[in-house]
């Protein structure tokens, strides 16, 4: 039979912050319950970072099955409720136990109680939530922007590279020096309208 092997996770988002609490907590835990962790995996580091940054994709590599995670505070694994909800599915997937010691939470990949599918789905609930709020957010940053006058893409009038006068421009300049009118520089490089073209030299003269 497979030893059960236990690991704990502790994290603090920035230097000033100490991850002497959370290792209390998870030692206190194992000594109560009669087990020695394997490791226990103390990060800090910012919750800007990606999730490989933080060493979570480190530690579930470790992970097998039937081993136990120990966490103080399920915010302690991820930045927000969808990071924390794909951890906990690829811990379900490894068939590893995650236990939430401050909230009394345990989830077993093997076992679905009442409340512990309850606890998954407000969890769910809150991670649209939030991805309705980022959306919100941005669509209310573009509307203040645009009523500040901060528009978004190519400025209206600017000029493109891409115009089809742009492979012509040097020769357009010499017939428009030589006196010729916009229709004959348009019919002698064959591309192109007098309109577009007068466009064209407006703007480079704006510029």
């Amino acid at each position: 039979m497979q030893k059960i092997k236990h690991y704990g996770y502790c994290r603090v988002s920035t230097q000033s912050q100490v991850v002497s609490s959370q290792k209390h907590l998870l030692l206190e835990h194992a000594h109560t319950n009669k087990f020695q962790f394997e490791e226990i995996y103390e990060i800090v580091s910012s919750t800007r970072k990606s999730k490989k940054e933080r060493e979570i994709d480190s530690l579930l590599n470790v992970l097998s099955s039937g081993d136990c995670l120990y966490i103080s505070k399920l915010d302690r694994l991820g930045r927000n409720t969808k990071e924390v909800l794909g951890i906990i599915e690829a811990l379900k997937e490894k068939s590893v136990t995650l236990n939430i010691l401050q909230d009394k939470i345990i989830i077993n990949p093997n076992k679905s109680d009442y409340l512990t599918t309850m606890y998954l789905t407000l969890l769910s609930a809150f991670a649209e939530m939030e991805r309705n709020m980022l959306s919100e957010r941005t669509k209310v940053g573009m509307r203040r922007a645009k009523a500040e006058g901060k528009l978004f893409g190519k400025k209206k009038g600017s000029i493109s590279k891409n115009t089809q006068f742009e492979p012509h421009k040097a020769k357009i300049y010499e017939l428009l020096d030589l006196g010729l009118s916009y229709q004959k520089v348009v019919d002698n490089i064959g591309v192109g309208s007098k309109s577009a073209l007068y466009s064209f030299v407006k703007l480079r003269k704006s510029a």
